[in-house]
């Protein structure tokens, strides 16, 4: 049997030039398929790996009990005193614990800035650089305590040309710039820096945001949640920084995610109604040739492994030319959505493009298969 399939399915690919126009058909109709789903899952692959990266395990973030994110958040001073008190919060040099009240802020974006309709200044204190061990400053230098200066994350100064010595207007005036820094390529590399403190007193705002909690290891993290639902004085929650960005993201991209696969999903079904067509038209070309296979003893069941085969095949070198294609176009590229992340069209995107192109091909090609062999060879003979 597998002797007759390779034997067949030979001569089915020996014969494909003479077949050439209907065969680049479902190459360019698989390929336009896989391009598009893999250039769109591309976008959730780099937003993903943009909030793995903030998603630090030995982090915790404190939130309001009812907030789902930061911009919703309120924690008021006396919360935060009574929480450098928590235990499993890893200690610096000084004794002192590890733990960062933040605030952010969203502004109109500075003139001239194009592509972005808003910009986001996030305060952080005296512990904000320790707890974030990966912020590294570029070039530049950190913004003072007290004074009205700002630090541009790496990302927003490539996307957005955002240099030293530009100046934002925040409130309480025009910021100067005096930092870039980095981020372990995380979100925050979106946004401006400033001193919590002075930010808050320039926008006459009373409450921070959240809490970022340098853990002393990942498993302190359960003492910490018992005591701060057991805390009687605190309307706060505790959630790992790793659970919170992954929450985040699933929350952000879920609609983007569906409308990827019924995109691409109306594009597959286009393309199997085409593969379908040109399949029956390959029978049709080939009758002879399976008929005289047929006389001479060859199986119904090798015929129709012969055309199943075919059809995968094109609709892989389709999938393959598509997924260099959105290799070319959209790997390492950078964009902006709801932070500044490159694109990644990774191995696995691809192995789901090959999925889905055999999958066309198996759902196009089983019909015309079944038909083809189910030809009598004595019909097929006579067929001119």
């Amino acid at each position: 049997m597998l002797r007759q399939i390779f034997t067949v399915t030979a001569l089915g690919f020996s014969t494909i030039s003479q077949r050439r126009g209907t065969s680049i058909v479902i190459v360019v109709g698989v390929a336009c398929v896989v391009a598009v789903l893999l250039s769109m899952l591309s976008v959730n692959a780099g937003n993903s790996r943009m909030y793995r990266a903030a998603g630090n395990e030995s982090r915790a973030i404190v939130l309001s009990k009812e907030a789902t994110s930061e911009g919703g958040s309120a924690i008021p001073r006396e919360s935060v005193a009574t929480l450098l008190n928590a235990p499993g919060i890893a200690k610096g040099r000084d004794g002192a614990p590890l733990a960062d009240a933040q605030v952010r802020m969203v502004f109109m974006p500075p003139p001239g800035l194009t592509g972005v309709d808003s910009i986001e200044v996030r305060g952080i204190g005296p512990a904000g650089v320790a707890v974030r061990e990966e912020l590294r400053i570029e070039s530049g230098r950190m913004f003072r305590t007290g004074a009205h200066e700002l630090i541009v994350g790496a990302g927003a100064s490539r996307k957005f040309g955002m240099k030293l010595g530009d100046r934002v207007l925040v409130p309480g005036g025009s910021w100067p710039i005096v930092g870039i820094f980095s981020n372990g390529g995380d979100r925050s590399e979106t946004e401006l820096f400033a001193d919590a403190e002075t930010l808050m007193s320039a926008a006459r705002h009373e409450t921070f945001g959240s809490m970022l909690l340098k853990l002393e290891s990942p498993e302190s993290f359960g003492e910490l949640e018992r005591w701060v639902v057991a805390n009687p004085s605190l309307s706060v929650k505790v959630a790992r920084m790793s659970d919170y960005m992954r929450g985040l993201n699933a929350r952000r991209m879920q609609f983007f995610r569906s409308m990827t696969y019924l995109i691409s999903g109306i594009m597959a079904l286009g393309a199997l109604f085409g593969a379908v067509k040109i399949m029956y038209a390959a029978v049709r070309a080939r009758t002879k040739e399976i008929g005289t296979l047929r006389a001479m003893g060859f199986g119904s069941g090798a015929v129709v492994a012969s055309v199943l085969l075919e059809a995968v095949a094109l609709a892989l070198a389709g999938a393959a030319l598509g997924a260099l294609i959105a290799w070319l176009l959209f790997d390492g590229r950078e964009v902006f959505s709801g932070g500044v992340f490159r694109l990644q069209v990774s191995l696995p995107l691809v192995l789901l493009g090959l999925a889905w192109a055999a999958g066309i091909a198996l759902l196009g090609g089983i019909v015309p298969a079944f038909r083809a062999g189910r030809i009598p060879a004595a019909q097929a003979l006579r067929a001119v």
